[in-house]
C-alpha cells in the first residue's frame, strides 16, 4: 500500500530471553528488537499488546502512553479485559488519555473496554486479519485411521486443551490433535497424564511448533477445529479454519461466539456438548459441507488486504 512500517519489539521468546536477533526482516518489513526500552520519530505510532504487565517494556510503553506526545493508535488484544485489579484498571484509565484510537478485535472486546472506562468514542473495531496462505496454500488432506478432533492453540491453560481431552471419552470413534507452541509445560505434561487417566492416551496427540504446512495439512485432514479458550479477544486460528472451509467447535466464552452460528459451527459449553457437536458432524457429511462452504464465504471479510486497508484510513484520519 506504499507505506514504509518499521516494527519495533522484543528479543524475548515464551521460554528464554534476549534470544532473538537484534534486527530482521520479515516480508520486506524492518523488524528492530530491543531488550527494554524502544525509541522512534515516526509521526504515528501503533502499539500491541501488554500482555505481560511487570515489565521494563510495557512500563516504557505505559510511559508513551501516558504523555500523548504522540499519535498513537494501541491495539491492546485484549490485554485490557483482564481483571487485574482496581490498580490496574485505574492505569488503563490513565494510559487511554494520551491515545488518539484503541482498535478492537472484536465487538466484544469493545464491549468489554467500555465496561472497564475506556471512552467508546476512542474506540474502532477492526478485526484481526487471516494470512493469504489460509486462502491460498494447496487442499493437502492426509489419511488417518480415525478422524480426528484439532485443537489449534497455544499451549497453555486459558485455551483449556483439558475440555477437549474430556469430551473425547463420549466418542470413542474420533481421536484428538492438540497442535500448538507450548506456552506452559506443566500445563502440557497435566494434559497427558489426564489422557492417560482416561485411557486415551492412544488417541490424543501432540504436535508442538508447527510450521505452516503442517498446519494447514492438519486443517484440511480433520473433521473439525475447536478452540475451547477461556479468554479470546478473535480466535484466530478459527478464522483460518474457516478460510480453509472447515466446520468450527468453540465455547460459548469471550468472542467466540460473535464468530459462529448454527450455519458454520457449533458454541458448547462443556465436553458433553462438545462430544454431540462433533458426533453430529461425524455423521452428517452434508452438514459438514454446508458449514464449510459457509465458513469459506465468512472468511474472506478477513484477508489482510481488506483489514489492511481499514488501519490505512484511520492512520490517514489522523495525519490529516
Amino acid at each position: 500500500m506504499g507505506d514504509q512500517v518499521t516494527v519495533h519489539t522484543t528479543r524475548d521468546t515464551y521460554e528464554s530471553r534476549r534470544s532473538l536477533p537484534r534486527v530482521d526482516e520479515i516480508e520486506g518489513i524492518k523488524v528492530i528488537r530491543r531488550n527494554r526500552i524502544w525509541r522512534t520519530s515516526d509521526p504515528i505510532v501503533h502499539l500491541h499488546n501488554l500482555g505481560k504487565l511487570r515489565s521494563t517494556w510495557n512500563l516504557y510503553t505505559t510511559f508513551v502512553l501516558t504523555l500523548g506526545l504522540r499519535k498513537v493508535v494501541f491495539t491492546p488484544h485484549h490485554s485490557l479485559t483482564i481483571d487485574r485489579g482496581r490498580g490496574a484498571t485505574l492505569a488503563a484509565r490513565l494510559m487511554m488519555r494520551g491515545v488518539k484510537v484503541v482498535i478492537a478485535v472484536s465487538d466484544w472486546e469493545k464491549e468489554e473496554m467500555v465496561r472497564r472506562g475506556v471512552p467508546s468514542y476512542k474506540i474502532r473495531v477492526i478485526p484481526n486479519g487471516v494470512e493469504d496462505e489460509a486462502f491460498t496454500f494447496p487442499r493437502e488432506r492426509t489419511s488417518t485411521s480415525r478422524p480426528y478432533l484439532l485443537f489449534l492453540a497455544r499451549i497453555y491453560r486459558a485455551k483449556r486443551q483439558d475440555v477437549a481431552i474430556e469430551a473425547l471419552q463420549h466418542l470413542p470413534e474420533v481421536e484428538l490433535v492438540v497442535a500448538g507452541q507450548v506456552q506452559d509445560r506443566e500445563y502440557l505434561q497435566s494434559l497427558k497424564r489426564r489422557a492417560s487417566e482416561l485411557g486415551l492416551a492412544e488417541r490424543v496427540k501432540f504436535v508442538i511448533d508447527v510450521d505452516q504446512r503442517t498446519k494447514y495439512t492438519l486443517i484440511d485432514s480433520s473433521l473439525a477445529v475447536v478452540l475451547t479458550s477461556e479468554v479470546e479477544a478473535d480466535g484466530l486460528a478459527i478464522k483460518e479454519a474457516m478460510a480453509r472451509g472447515k466446520p468450527v467447535i468453540v465455547s460459548n466464552k469471550a468472542a467466540l461466539p460473535y464468530l459462529v452460528g448454527p450455519e458454520n459451527g457449533f458454541v458448547v459449553s462443556d465436553p458433553t456438548e462438545l462430544a454431540e457437536a462433533a458426533s453430529k458432524l461425524l455423521h452428517n457429511e452434508r452438514l459438514v459441507a454446508e458449514m464449510g462452504e459457509n465458513n469459506a464465504k465468512k472468511a474472506l471479510e478477513w484477508k489482510w488486504e481488506a483489514v489492511a486497508k481499514r488501519v490505512r484510513a484511520l492512520y490517514g484520519e489522523l495525519e490529516s
